[in-house]
């Protein structure tokens, strides 16, 4: 594209005649356009970018110059002047572009950071939970790329999965880590997670999109779950997504007081809560998404498990309640 713009300047810029009256303002500004594709390059490609594009426009100008050298020499400095211009210009944004482009790496950085220290610090607390963040966040991306979401809307997915259960850290721990099923009082503490994640993470400019996937990881689709009652396109999608990725890791993983359910039985529960616990488009993607792991795995690997480990808390199944 830079490449183009400089060859369409250049052409224009040599085919105008530096006549008196409008068409030597014209080949003035053309000569001005030059700046165009060398900004574009700084801003695009930082300071190789400034460099090559200025580098380019001063060879193809230069001859030019040479040309139209005459005995004035007010219009030679003139002309002259236009090459220190491109390279003083391009080379100032270009060190501004990489700058910038170099501040939001670091940025970016520190939020992948927060997002590691804020699954480290649950994880000692509820230990293996960081495991399962992980393969939730790793299912809810194939789910959500079935689906067919845009880079930006999985890079929300991805964070918000990470850090769905971040609100358990203020769950006591007579609750959090309890070996058997909750009585009701213990779940209602329990079930104030997802408000204390989203408080968390909506503390944080650059997390709040992550914030209400998070707050919605337990609103089910016909409008019985918590803490809002949503229900259907009224959750978030990537909530909706990461909700089945989130009971389907649990139910397939050992807990404490109960064994790890088959893959095809857990398939099953899910299959059934379509509907129901589940937005059924999201049910249809997970499926076909099994069917072609399944298809592409050997047998006896699974897709998800890296082991078996106790992630996060899933006392019952879909079709009953579950929470996670």
């Amino acid at each position: 594209m830079v490449l183009l713009l400089i060859v369409v300047v250049a052409v224009s810029h040599w085919a105008t005649p530096p006549a008196s009256g409008w068409l030597h303002a014209l080949h003035i500004v053309l000569r001005k356009l030059f700046i165009v594709p060398i900004l574009l390059g700084a801003i695009w490609f930082g300071i190789r970018g400034a460099i090559v594009s200025a580098g380019l426009v001063s060879i193809i100008y230069t001859p030019y110059i040479l040309i139209a050298w005459s005995g004035r020499l007010a219009e030679n400095l003139n002309q002259s002047g236009e090459i220190v211009t491109f390279w003083v210009v391009g080379l100032l944004a270009g060190w501004l572009a990489t700058r910038e482009t170099n501040a939001l790496r670091r940025a970016a950085d520190a939020s992948r950071d927060t997002l590691r220290a804020l699954v480290a610090a649950l994880d000692a607390r509820e230990h293996q939970t960081e495991q399962h963040s992980h393969r939730v966040a790793k299912l809810s991306l194939r789910i959500g790329e079935k689906l067919g979401l845009g880079a930006r809307d999985l890079a929300t997915l991805h964070e918000a999965a990470l850090l769905h259960d971040v609100g358990k850290i203020g769950v006591p721990d007579h609750v959090l880590l309890k070996p058997g099923p909750l009585t009701d009082d213990e779940r209602a503490i329990m079930q104030q997670h997802a408000e204390v994640g989203h408080a968390i993470l909506n503390a944080t400019n650059h997390l709040r999109g992550v914030a209400d996937l998070v707050h919605a990881h337990h609103e089910r689709f016909d409008g019985t779950g918590y803490p809002r009652g949503l229900a259907g396109n009224g959750i978030p999608l990537g909530a909706r997504i990461f909700a089945v990725a989130d009971v389907f890791d649990a139910l397939t993983s050992d807990r404490p007081y109960r064994q790890a359910m088959p893959e095809s039985d857990a398939l099953e529960l899910i299959v059934a809560a379509s509907g129901s616990h589940f937005d059924p488009r999201v049910v249809a993607a997970f499926v076909a998404l099994l069917a072609e792991l399944d298809a592409a795995i050997p047998t006896g690997q699974v897709p998800f498990h890296e082991n078996n480990s106790p992630p996060g808390d899933c006392r019952t199944a879909p079709s009953s309640g579950a929470t996670s």
